[in-house]
């Protein structure tokens, strides 16, 4: 299991980002300050640094999305976006640990889910950065996953039983799940054998979560997929 290590440089740049847009969205008015200084840290470049370095600190590389294609990502619902950020399920396949899929119903999300719909690619482990993972700070506040429902192609297969830790928790399955395939010039996903490969999926539901000490809404950070790359 590989922890998620942050700069302590870093992380203070971050814990500061992350209470003033705490403050700014429970309404309350920044100063002239707070804003300038906000604007500063959006566009600070060493956090933009930061995250574009954080998929090679997670030590996962680039083995299965060399080969792998994700067409979409689609989630059963989302928190209402806040300013500039957004909570889609799409962030929880975007490579960046600094965004992130928040379920948007009351309570803590049990049953909502987010669904990777994949043209390419065979799947034998899977890694999810669980929570809200951009700050440890955020990570406390927010809920987390205690376990998730996986289904291959809408059939239950296997339950994930997350740890409540600031890591990337990987979970090996027991076969390869997917099939490769290949984007021909007539834009159609082609196997070795020249037949059309249909598109397949993953689906990830919450089960049971770790309460946030202050927010239900329930968060994961990043889910990766590895496997072979033929």
């Amino acid at each position: 299991m590989n922890k998620l290590s942050f700069p302590e440089e870093i992380k203070k740049l971050y814990e500061e980002r992350y209470v003033l847009y705490m403050k700014q969205d429970n309404k309350h008015v920044l100063t002239e300050l707070e804003r300038k200084r906000l604007d500063d840290l959006i566009n600070n470049e060493k956090l933009v640094e930061q995250k574009m370095s954080w998929w090679d600190v997670s030590g996962m590389g680039c083995s299965w999305y060399c080969c792998g294609n994700i067409d979409t990502v689609i989630a059963s619902s989302n928190l209402k976006k806040s300013g500039k950020i957004t909570y889609i399920g799409a962030n929880a396949g975007d490579d960046d640990f600094e965004t992130a899929w928040v379920e948007g119903v009351d309570g803590y999300g049990i049953d909502e889910n987010v669904t990777f719909y994949i043209n390419s690619g065979q799947v034998d482990e899977i890694i999810v950065a669980n929570g809200y993972v951009k700050t440890p700070k955020a990570y406390k506040e927010n809920s987390r996953v205690k376990t998730l429902k996986l289904y291959y192609n809408d059939k239950h297969i296997a339950n994930l039983h997350l740890k409540d830790e600031l890591s990337d928790q990987h979970f090996k399955l027991w076969k390869e799940f997917g099939s490769h395939a290949y984007y021909n010039d007539e834009g159609h996903w082609i196997g070795y054998d020249g037949k059309l490969v249909p598109q397949w999926s993953f689906k990830f539901e919450i089960v049971d979560v770790y309460e946030g000490t202050k927010y239900d809404d329930t968060v994961i950070s990043e889910i990766h997929f590895s496997g072979p790359c033929h």
